[in-house]
């Protein structure tokens, strides 16, 4: 038996790159916010290191890939052909492993020649048939003379998008800053009820064990390949053309989560009760009983539920493109304030999502107050539709924590902070940075709830 929080695996990437929209501001090999220490490889002048220990770990995966960027100085490549070409130019030295540990009692040997490509599929799909051309040109226009095959670079292409894992920034605000190709990460299938877990210290990825699992065989472990608060047809339009399989796990089976994941609120203006659909069909309201619903009404749900899905995926974007908080935050507010006549404010995850939004909006703001209102309003969702000790809703509660400090709310704060630290220390272990980062506000929240208490009696 696994308990829960045991580590299963960690793992470094057998190759990664830094996103283009965090270049110039982290390091390209290690990953780490290091905007006043990073050096330009003065050859290419496109990567960039926090010191000499990043630059001669990534040589080798740079040497090669350092001619062409020269090459094509004018020209950005796409973060996937950069990839494609590190993986192809490693393979041709003869480096099939990664660096790795797991403790699982069965797990096979693995390089990169074990990690799924689904190569034919993706020639036969017609929907990937434009993806594919671009993939193609781009990979070709940057190793130029190097160049394989398309059948190789399709073959790395296929495993890339089957296993690749993007990598999170879960202590400067959780931020996805990179790509990379984790060999025995990919090993793990789907759930949308995972029971492991998977965080990041820089680039190097922990697996931990969400829950105790019975079996200690990687079979037995399951992570999450999508977003937990996409709704169940939102999770499988993505499984099915990504990953080739349609989920019928536990969670997209049982229809009552995804009804309430897409609760609208009760007609009668009087109530706060939940209204869920079943078959097709409203069902009356379990608070009020009210059971008229008009065609307005439900043309006014299904509009809206459309439009908030469109906004949030635009907005979501921009917000990992570095756009203007207070712009994107107006925006998410004036859509906020759409879905206030229909969906609900609670049980919502069109509304959640977009709270979330807000939320990191008001933080990088620091309007701490509006900040943590918003993440408390989404507490009770997250709490029902993650699992238990999963690192989405530990950083809410770390979130929601420090706002509530920044906002001189600090006995309200504490609960918020304990809970967090129990929660972080289960999911990214006592080793974590953000564990301290949760102990240090701990103490300066107990030490102004103190300065406050001896105010009052003096």
């Amino acid at each position: 038996m696994a308990k829960q929080g045991t580590v299963l695996m960690t793992a470094l990437p057998f190759c990664h790159v830094l996103y283009d929209s965090e270049r110039g501001k982290r390091c390209d090999e290690c990953f780490e916010l290091r905007p006043d220490q990073l050096k330009r490889c003065v050859s290419c002048k496109f990567v960039s290191y926090c010191n000499k220990t990043c630059q001669q770990k990534d040589w080798l995966d740079h040497k090669k890939e350092c001619h062409h960027l020269r090459r094509i100085a004018s020209v950005i490549p796409i973060e996937r052909a950069r990839l494609i070409s590190r993986i192809l130019y490693k393979i041709k030295r003869g480096v099939i492993e990664a660096e790795e540990w797991n403790q699982f009692d069965d797990y096979p040997e693995r390089t990169i020649h074990h990690v799924i490509s689904h190569r034919e599929l993706i020639k036969q799909d017609p929907d990937m048939k434009k993806k594919v051309a671009t993939i193609l040109f781009e990979t070709r226009r940057f190793m130029g003379k190097d160049t394989p095959s398309d059948d190789d670079i399709l073959n790395i292409y296929g495993k890339l998008i089957m296993n690749a894992f993007v990598i999170c920034d879960e202590i400067n605000h959780p931020i996805y800053v990179g790509c990379g190709m984790y060999i025995g990460p990919c090993i793990m299938d789907h759930s949308c009820c995972p029971n492991a877990i998977i965080t990041f210290s820089g680039i190097r990825m922990n697996v931990r064990a969400g829950t105790d699992i019975a079996v200690n065989n990687h079979n037995h472990a399951f992570i999450s390949y999508v977003d937990l608060l996409a709704p169940r047809q939102e999770r499988r339009a993505q499984l099915q053309p990504d990953y080739y399989f349609f989920c019928e796990c536990t969670r997209c089976l049982d229809d009552s989560i995804d009804e309430l994941m897409l609760s609208t609120k009760c007609p009668n203006n009087n109530c706060e009760g939940v209204i869920i659909k079943k078959d097709g069909e409203f069902q009356p309201c379990e608070t009020c009983g009210a059971a008229s619903f008009s065609s307005i009404y439900a043309t006014l749900a299904a509009e809206t539920a459309q439009w908030s899905a469109a906004t949030f995926q635009r907005l979501q974007r921009c917000e990992q493109d570095g756009r203007d908080p207070a712009e994107i935050l107006a925006q998410c507010e004036e859509c906020l304030r759409g879905q206030d006549e229909v969906l609900h404010p609670v049980w919502n995850v069109h509304r959640i999502r977009l709270m979330d939004l807000a939320a990191m909006g008001h933080m990088r703001l620091e309007q701490w107050a509006q900040a943590a209102q918003c993440i408390l309003v989404t507490l009770p969702a997250k709490r029902k539709y993650f699992p238990a000790n999963h690192p989405n809703l530990s950083l809410q509660l770390f979130s929601v924590g420090k706002a509530l400090i920044y906002a001189g709310r600090c006995d309200d704060a504490l609960p918020h902070l304990h809970e967090a630290l129990d929660m972080i220390s289960a999911t990214h272990g006592n080793e974590h940075p953000l564990v301290e980062q949760v102990e240090q506000l701990l103490t300066e929240c107990k030490s102004e709830i103190k300065k406050k208490a001896a105010a009052t009696t003096n």
